[in-house]
């Protein structure tokens, strides 16, 4: 069953013999996919609150009546209680999410201060010292989830400076230089130095190149190679992180921005959504181009 969206209300406009005179398109879905026209007249009479039956699903609705005229006329208006109800969720989940990611955070750092330590200590014990950096690997991961969600959530304040797009992505290549050795991925940087500085928030653009790099290393199992470009055209910067990896399907290009959609094994599919979350608070645009087999391309625009 297709419930309403959580921004509309269905209304209904009867006679004064209970008939169905007028039906907004949000009204003409219920009608079509609940029994609700078969029981406007006993809404009208007082319910505040009344269980839509389609096929073996009883959704919630509230229910607004109101006399427009003297001959009978009446509005009725159903809102969906559960769509309400989860908007209020969100927003509650929200507000606390900043207090959550960084009590998790602080350990989460701890944690991996102390194996970094001991790794060091482990000199010649090559066995012990890999089980360390698969353990500090997998801390960095919750932490880049715990920034993902932080993003997602809308929480975090913004702190915008002048700041240089191509050190900021000379940086993130040089941080993931060692991840894509390991992985047998040869690396490729052409930045131009023309590139201006802009007003933007720096840490959170990391975070976005940050999150493509990690796309596009586990989108080449096997090895391969990464591209990362950027240049200045028609007023904007443009810059392309480009794989050499199995590729997305084409129909599923235009969901893979979309939150919570994986076709990974593992991964919260928020990654994507909050790499467009971030360009689009720059006032810029990704988009993307794949072909399966020959890899995916991710292309931002960023206004000077």
């Amino acid at each position: 069953m297709r419930q309403l969206s959580k921004a509309d209300k269905a209304v209904f406009i009867i006679n004064d013999s209970g008939e169905l005179i007028h039906a907004d398109e949000q009204a003409r879905t219920l009608i079509s996919e609940t029994d609700v026209a078969e029981r406007l007249s006993a809404v009208a009479e007082g319910f505040s609150s009344v269980l839509l039956s389609s096929g073996c699903a009883e959704v919630p609705y509230s229910v607004t009546c109101r006399h427009i005229q003297e001959n009978g006329i009446r509005v009725i208006i159903f809102e969906d209680v559960c769509g309400r109800s989860e908007l209020i969720r969100l927003a509650s989940i929200g507000s606390i999410m900043p207090s959550i990611a960084h009590e998790m955070r602080n350990p989460l750092t701890g944690i991996s201060v102390l194996l970094d330590d001991i790794h060091d200590r482990l000199t010649g014990k090559e066995d012990e010292r890999r089980l360390i950096r698969m353990s500090i690997a997998e801390i960095e991961r919750l932490e880049r989830m715990l920034n993902d969600a932080l993003v997602y959530s809308g929480g975090g304040s913004s702190v915008m400076f002048d700041e240089n797009i191509g050190d900021i992505l000379s940086e993130v290549l040089m941080l993931n230089h060692k991840l894509c050795t390991v992985n047998r991925i040869e690396v490729h940087g052409d930045i131009s130095p023309d590139i201006p500085e802009i007003l933007a928030d720096g840490g959170k653009l990391r975070q976005a190149f940050h999150n493509l790099i990690i796309n596009a290393v586990e989108a080449m199992p096997g090895g391969g190679n990464l591209t990362l470009s950027a240049y200045v055209s028609d007023g904007k910067i443009n810059i392309h992180i480009k794989d050499t990896g199995y590729g997305i399907a084409e129909e599923k290009l235009h969901m893979i921005f979309e939150p919570f959609f994986t076709d990974k094994s593992e991964g919260s599919g928020i990654g994507l959504s909050v790499v467009r979350e971030i360009i689009r608070m720059h006032g810029g645009e990704i988009s993307v181009r794949s072909e399966i087999g020959k890899g995916t391309d991710f292309c931002i625009t960023l206004n000077i």
